[in-house]
């Protein structure tokens, strides 16, 4: 087999010069960039990962809140309909913090969605712990914490194009055909 090089995403940067083909990369996914703001995309599911400077006391007060804001991650994750992964985490000795988010659609609206339905869960977060933030009505403290936002060097996705609500209809439907079977036995 000859190498080939692969063909760049369009309008993208080639995130493959340099790659040779061969059986590992026969499912290589289309990495582009969001079309609206930072991170990576494949499929319809963008990254997005941000570190930011710990306010005075805002391990502690993160800490305190971690409980509550973990038991609360589904509703909040579920109202906002698009969140495939999220993780936030204390770095560096407790001086700094680490956000990475997976969502389907594009950057803008999902920034919109996350503040219209889940702003309060928001502030229970970031409130206090991220140095700076002013909670999530005030949209230039908002596009403050973003400007932290940066792309992964590395991003994959298993299902790019099987989203949230995808897998929320698939669940019921799965339900639906295995009671009709165990009514049907």
């Amino acid at each position: 087999m000859t190498p080939q090089t692969m063909t760049p995403p369009t309008g993208a940067k080639n995130p493959y010069a340099g790659v040779v083909e061969n059986e590992r990369t026969a499912e290589r996914q289309k990495l582009t960039r969001q079309p609206d703001g930072p991170g990576k995309r494949i499929g319809v599911k963008g990254e997005i990962s941000g570190i930011g400077k710990l306010a005075p006391g805002g391990a502690r007060l993160f800490r305190e809140r971690l409980p509550q804001i973990q038991a609360e991650a589904g509703y909040w994750e579920t109202r906002v309909g698009t969140v495939e992964e999220l993780r936030v985490t204390l770095i560096d000795n407790d001086t700094r913090i680490l956000f990475t988010i997976v969502y389907d659609g594009d950057f803008k609206p999902y920034v919109e969605d996350f503040l219209r339905e889940a702003g309060p869960w928001l502030d229970q977060i970031f409130l206090g712990v991220w140095d700076g933030f002013r909670g999530h009505k005030d949209r230039a403290s908002v596009n403050e914490l973003l400007a932290f936002a940066f792309e992964a060097d590395l991003f994959f996705v298993r299902n790019p194009d099987v989203t949230v609500r995808d897998v929320a209809k698939m669940r019921r439907v799965s339900k639906a055909v295995n009671e009709l079977l165990d009514a049907a036995t």
